[in-house]
């Protein structure tokens, strides 16, 4: 691979929007899991509850997080059961209904593919014309790719989970997936025997 997309993690804040006192000393937050960054599993660091819990600690708020997939926890805060949404890509979409915070962190996203389905020394998206590209749902992804599944330049085939995209592209079923590499490597690792990682590059 030639290039990579920059993406930019940000919380979402709708405190001051919802019908809630804003002077409330605890709040409640859905969260994705997206793990090693955020997780409710034990024993992991979960850098981004422990900067989110920091942040708010500053300005004497507690925080408490429910842990959802990422398109619940999005829909939770919408629907006023929760105070705050993290951490999600500040789309333009989402300023409609949210404010965002600074980003929280910057991380760059890569195509995985399976080595028995190499990919061409591609330099933009166009150049992956005809390419099943499997996406996960309730996350956000950059326009240049939406749109060429939108102008049918290559398929976008949506899977609930990272790890059934990851399932399938082992299996040879799509060509490549657009994931972070600190992630893919967590769950490739946790998930995955060494045979079946091999498989990926």
């Amino acid at each position: 691979m030639t290039t990579s997309l920059k993406l930019i993690a940000c919380i979402l804040s709708a405190m001051c929007l919802l019908a809630m006192p804003c002077q409330a000393k605890t709040l409640s937050i859905a969260i994705g899991e997206y793990p090693p960054y955020s997780t409710r599993a034990k024993g992991e660091f979960n850098f981004v509850p422990a900067v989110i819990r920091a942040a708010f600690q500053t300005q004497g708020y507690r925080v408490k997080f429910s842990y959802f997939p990422w398109g619940r926890s999005f829909v939770e805060v919408q629907k006023g059961h929760f105070d705050v949404a993290a951490y999600w890509f500040c789309t333009e979409e989402k300023q409609q209904e949210f404010y965002c915070s600074e980003a929280l962190y910057t991380e760059t996203t890569y195509f995985f593919y399976n080595t028995k389905k190499p990919l061409v020394d591609w330099q933009n998206i166009d150049d992956l014309a005809g390419k099943l590209i499997g996406v996960t749902t309730g996350y956000s992804y950059t326009k240049e790719l939406l749109a060429a599944g939108n102008e049918s330049k290559l398929t976008l085939d949506w899977a609930n989970t990272d790890k059934q995209n990851l399932a399938r592209l082992i299996k040879g079923r799509i060509d490549a997936f657009p994931m972070s590499l600190i992630p893919a490597n967590y769950m490739l690792k946790k998930e995955f025997s060494k045979r079946q990682r091999k498989r990926l590059a």
